[in-house]
């Protein structure tokens, strides 16, 4: 498959996918005899799996432990996997609830935006409180 293919199958820019193929995160990626990439569905699993520790908010060295480990079958690397999961399980929960409250927050805006356009309340805030409410 195309670089380009694989871009708009896993949603990663062209340059991102070059990239982690330089860093050499995508172990199963293969050149051809003009230095192509050839990418196979086993490097299209791995870039979708980058991708999502990336949403987590991985760094990239992290995503290579990960990967490491990923490649080791013994069970001390199993070990070590589930336990950077339940840490990244940890921060996309607070990740979530950061979420949440910045939701009410913004529907708190919204709500008081729109009782002063009915004229139920009068807008009496100076520009920097209504700016940051």
């Amino acid at each position: 498959m195309k670089i380009s293919d694989v871009s708009k199958k896993v949603g990663l820019p062209v340059a991102t996918i070059r990239y982690y193929s330089d860093l050499e995160m995508i172990p199963s990626l293969k050149r051809d005899t003009d230095g192509q990439r050839i990418f196979d569905d086993e490097a299209i699993v791995w870039l979708e799996g980058i991708k999502f520790q990336r949403d987590l908010g991985m760094s990239l060295a992290e995503i290579k432990k990960f990967i490491e480990l990923s490649q080791d079958p013994s069970t001390a690397a199993l070990k070590k996997r589930h336990q950077i999961l339940l840490e990244q399980r940890i921060k996309a929960n607070q990740r979530m609830l950061s979420s949440a409250d910045t939701l009410k927050r913004i529907d708190l805006k919204i709500k008081l935006d729109e009782d002063i356009i009915a004229k139920k309340k009068r807008d009496s805030l100076s520009a920097a409180r209504r700016f940051s409410l």
